[in-house]
C-alpha cells in the first residue's frame, strides 16, 4: 500500500503523513490490485463473509488480524415496486444503509480507518463531527479497543451526540462555531498524535468503495445506468467511482455507472461546480436545512475529486428544496418500508426530481443510496397532537380515530 499525491505523484516515505506537503492535497491510498485474476474473483464472490471484507484485497489493511468488523457492508440492494411506480423508474433500486452497524454509511469507511489505526499501532482515534461520523468513529474504536476523541460546536444538541457517548467515547464541546472546533481539532491530531478520521485521512476514504463491489455482486455484473448519492463531503462520490474504475481496468465490468451527486439547496458547493462549470470547488455558506448530514459549504478535502467523478462519469449534481427531501423521506417510508433520515432520503428526491425532467428515462437502471436511519433525526417526522390524543377504549371511539385519518 502505498500514499501518493493525486495532484503532483509524490510519494510518501511514510505510512502516517497524510497530506502533500507540496500540493496541499490529501493523499490516496493505492492498492496494487493488477495481479487478481478472473479465477480469483470467482473465489472472491464465493467467499461466505457477508461484509465489505469480502473484497480484502482492495482495502489498505495488509494483515486480516487487524481487520475491526462490527458487520458492515453488504446491505440490502431491495426493488420496491410501488416506489418505482410512483417515480415512474421500473427498474428502481435502493441501497438500504440504514441498517449498518451505528446506522449510516460512514460505517463503510471507518471499518476501514480504524483497521489500519489498529494496524499502525494508534491508541486514540479523533474526530470533529456533530453527527453520524462521531457515531461510527465512536463505535468502531470501541470494538478496537481504543480510545475516542469527538469535538463539537458549542451548542450541538445533546440528542446528536449520545450515541457516541453510549460508545465510551470522550466529548468535547468547543465554545464557538464548527470552524473553530475544527481548527482546534487540527492543532490537537498535532499536539496529541491522535488518529484522523475525517476525510483528509486516505486509509479511511477508501472504505466506500465498497458500494461498486457490493453492487456488482448484487446486480450479478450488470452496472447500474445512474447511482444517486446524497453528498456532502464527497468521499462516497469518488471513492464509488475509483471501485468501478478498478473493476473496469481488472477486465470484471466493460462500462461505469454515471453518477449523480444529491444535496441540499442550502448546501450545495458541488452542485453550483458542476452546473457553473467550475474547475474546483468553491466554498458556499451552509444555511439551516432539514438534511443535517449532509450541510457542509465547503468540502475542501474531497469535493474536487467528486467533481471530478461526475464529469468522467458525464454524470450530474442536483440540489433539493427541503419540502423536496421530506417528501422523499416520506415516500420511502410509506411506500418502501425505509425509515431514512432526512439526509439519507435526498437520493429519492433527485430521483423523481431528474425523471420529471427526462434527464432519467423511464427504463433505466438507478440505485438510490440510502445513508442513515430515521432514528438519527427522528424530529423530522411531524406528529400531529390529535394522532397523540387519547381516545375512550370503546370500538366507536376508535372507529372515529380512523376515519379521521381516512384508513
Amino acid at each position: 500500500v502505498k500514499l501518493r499525491c493525486p495532484k503532483c505523484g509524490w510519494e510518501s516515505p511514510s505510512k502516517t503523513t497524510f497530506q502533500c506537503p507540496a500540493c496541499a492535497a490529501v493523499l490516496e491510498a493505492v492498492v496494487e490490485i493488477g495481479r487478481l485474476s478472473k479465477p480469483q474473483l470467482t473465489e472472491i464472490r464465493q467467499r461466505t463473509e457477508q461484509t465489505v471484507w469480502r473484497w480484502f484485497e482492495f482495502f489498505p489493511v495488509e494483515e486480516r488480524s487487524a481487520i475491526v468488523s462490527l458487520g458492515e457492508g453488504y446491505t440490502p440492494l431491495l426493488q420496491p415496486s410501488s416506489l418505482a411506480a410512483r417515480l415512474g423508474i421500473s427498474r428502481l433500486y435502493v441501497k438500504n444503509d440504514t441498517v449498518l452497524p451505528t446506522g449510516s454509511l460512514k460505517d463503510r469507511s471507518n471499518t476501514v480507518g480504524i483497521s489500519k489505526a489498529k494496524e499502525l499501532g494508534y491508541k486514540t482515534a479523533a474526530v470533529v463531527s456533530t453527527g453520524n461520523a462521531a457515531a461510527s468513529v465512536a463505535g468502531y474504536a470501541a470494538a478496537a479497543g481504543l480510545k475516542s476523541i469527538v469535538m463539537v460546536p458549542e451548542g450541538t444538541s445533546p440528542s446528536k451526540i449520545v450515541q457516541a457517548g453510549a460508545y465510551g467515547a470522550t466529548v468535547v464541546v468547543v465554545k464557538g462555531d464548527f470552524e473553530e472546533a475544527a481548527r482546534l481539532y487540527k492543532a490537537a491530531l498535532k499536539e496529541f498524535g491522535w488518529y484522523d478520521c475525517l476525510s483528509t485521512n486516505p486509509y479511511r476514504n477508501e472504505g466506500k468503495k465498497s458500494y461498486a463491489y457490493e453492487l456488482f455482486d448484487q446486480l450479478s455484473g450488470r452496472v447500474p445506468d445512474w447511482i444517486i448519492h446524497p453528498t456532502a463531503g464527497g468521499t462516497g462520490i469518488y471513492a464509488m467511482w475509483k471501485g468501478y474504475n478498478e473493476l473496469l481496468t481488472l477486465g470484471w465490468v466493460d462500462r461505469l455507472p454515471r453518477l449523480i451527486a444529491a444535496q441540499s439547496e442550502a448546501a450545495a458547493p458541488i452542485v453550483a461546480a458542476v452546473h457553473r462549470g467550475l474547475s474546483d470547488i468553491e466554498p458556499v455558506v451552509a444555511r439551516d436545512t432539514v438534511a443535517e448530514s449532509i450541510q457542509v459549504g465547503y468540502p475542501k478535502s474531497m469535493g474536487g475529486r467528486a467533481l471530478e467523478a461526475i464529469r468522467a462519469s458525464h454524470g450530474t449534481a442536483v440540489a433539493l428544496a427541503d419540502d423536496e427531501i421530506l417528501e422523499a423521506q416520506s415516500l420511502l417510508a410509506r411506500l418502501g418500508g425505509i425509515f431514512a433520515e432526512p439526509a439519507g432520503a435526498v437520493s429519492v428526491a433527485a430521483a423523481k426530481k431528474l425523471q420529471e425532467q427526462g434527464i432519467i428515462a423511464p427504463g433505466d437502471l438507478v440505485v438510490c443510496t440510502i445513508t442513515g436511519h430515521g432514528l438519527k433525526q427522528p424530529d423530522a417526522v411531524k406528529i400531529s397532537d390529535e394522532e397523540l390524543r387519547p381516545v375512550p377504549a370503546n370500538l366507536g371511539a376508535l372507529r372515529k380515530r380512523l376515519e379521521l385519518k381516512g384508513k
